[in-house]
């Protein structure tokens, strides 16, 4: 019995908008983490760190302590996909803290003008 091949579908448009959102977002967020990563997280941001939740408000608080201890990220693989009119993106890889370890990071992300904001952050050390 002969099967037919189906061709896929051409790529929609908010998917390919939302990969060169997402990388544009992962290029420039892992790049200055150390230093302007807090122009992306708002007061209502909701960010889980390694299992504790916080406001972005919050967040703010103990950023800086992150950015003096995680010195280099290291992607080795992210997505994207259309979320509504916001992006949701899984990134993984590998993050410097004296030793190197795996990182996992989702977010959701919202481009507003020419700025991207992050909705909500869930990183997790594997």
């Amino acid at each position: 019995m002969s099967q037919s091949v189906q061709a896929l579908p051409p790529t929609e448009p908010r998917i390919t908008q939302s990969l060169s959102h997402g990388e544009k977002f992962v290029d420039q967020y892992y790049k200055t983490f150390t230093k302007t990563s807090s122009k992306y997280y708002t007061p209502s941001s909701r960010v889980i760190w390694n299992g504790t939740a916080m406001s972005g408000d919050q967040f703010l608080q103990i950023l800086p302590d992150l950015q003096q201890t995680m010195s280099s990220f290291d992607v080795h693989a992210f997505d994207a996909h259309p979320m509504g009119n916001m992006t949701l993106v899984n990134v993984s890889g590998v993050v410097k803290m004296g030793e190197r370890v795996q990182f996992a990071q989702t977010f959701v992300v919202q481009k507003t003008g020419t700025m991207t904001y992050i909705v909500s952050d869930c990183f997790r050390l594997v």
